[in-house]
């Protein structure tokens, strides 16, 4: 097999796995992967149960560890569990998303473009995720759409000190400017001292993020078309990737997430992005191949929207 798929999760989004997993049945390329769920809540039975009543040639194993900084656990545990049972790939996948079959088998069939040194990760164009949205509302948002997000994204105030980093210059992109580009922001972005990039306003700008959403539910059934037309985008221009999905070497990831000079916090997300502009590497995007991130956990009573949303895109 090549890739080991680890999913993160726990038992407050037991909500999401249900599609999440309906939407990975589709994939044509089940012996090429495998499912990991790594939970610290001992409610491993829900998903073994789900998956075994319902979609017996998914393959999967699950795992349980301890609550206390359980998400580097759970990191390390995957890596490792990768390294024993010989799988050359992960794709690392949060909880709160849902991506297409053809989109992860497109993804499978370009795995070996990670053995190019120059590529450090391979993931889907996440509908709201850095830089996953600038992607997704080129190549799935019709022009009148794209001229109202983006005239929602100028309407973002980013705030000083907020997470520890200072976003507040940003503004000159947004407030203080009369049309949105995306390189410039990213330029100002990645002349940022802090380490903390992943910001956007679709991150902190909740009508831009709901606009977005209520436009994905009004075209769901476009969404969930089978697009054939997918190709591979080399990204060189965003300066950081919010890693909530993505395909990387398990060789490279284990070099990471174990080199504790790379960390700022409990998360390898800034290792991951630190580890990129070090090796001066690009994450690769599929053109076309979607996957459905739903809120930040930024905004308030985001599982409640959560559930609302899925509610509504998937009945």
């Amino acid at each position: 097999m090549k890739l080991l798929l680890f999913y993160l999760t726990d038992n407050t989004r037991h909500y999401t796995f249900p599609h999440f997993i309906e939407m990975l049945n589709k994939s044509n390329k089940k012996d090429l992967w495998k499912l990991l769920i790594i939970t610290h809540n001992n409610d491993n039975d829900f998903y073994s149960n789900l998956i075994n009543n319902t979609y017996n040639d998914i393959q999967f194993d699950t795992f349980n560890v301890e609550a206390n900084n359980n998400y580097l656990r759970k990191v390390h545990y995957a890596s490792h569990y990768a390294d024993i049972n010989n799988f050359p790939y992960v794709m690392k996948c949060d909880n709160d998303l849902f991506i297409k079959a053809n989109t992860l088998d497109f993804m499978i069939d370009n795995l070996k473009l990670l053995e190019n040194s120059d590529n450090l990760t391979i993931g889907p164009v996440l509908t709201s995720g850095i830089p996953g949205v600038e992607y997704f509302k080129e190549q799935f948002l019709d022009l009148e759409a794209q001229e109202k997000i983006e005239n929602l994204f100028l309407k973002t105030q980013f705030k000083d000190n907020f997470c520890g980093a200072n976003y507040g210059f940003l503004n000159k992109n947004t407030l203080d400017s009369l049309k949105w580009d995306k390189e410039a922001f990213f330029k100002n972005v990645k002349s940022m001292s802090h380490h903390y990039k992943g910001i956007h306003p679709i991150r902190v700008n909740e009508e831009s993020l709901q606009y977005l959403n209520e436009y994905i539910i009004k075209n769901k059934e476009r969404f969930l078309e089978e697009n054939s037309e997918l190709e591979i985008i080399y990204d060189d221009k965003s300066p950081y990737l919010c890693n909530s999905i993505f395909c990387i070497k398990n060789e490279i990831y284990k070099k990471i997430i174990f080199d504790q000079s790379l960390y700022v916090d409990a998360f390898e997300e800034v290792p991951l992005n630190k580890y990129c502009w070090n090796n001066n590497m690009k994450h690769l995007f599929i053109k076309n191949g979607f996957a459905i991130h739903m809120y930040y956990n930024w905004k308030a009573n985001h599982l409640e929207d959560e559930k609302k949303f899925i509610q509504r895109f998937f009945n």
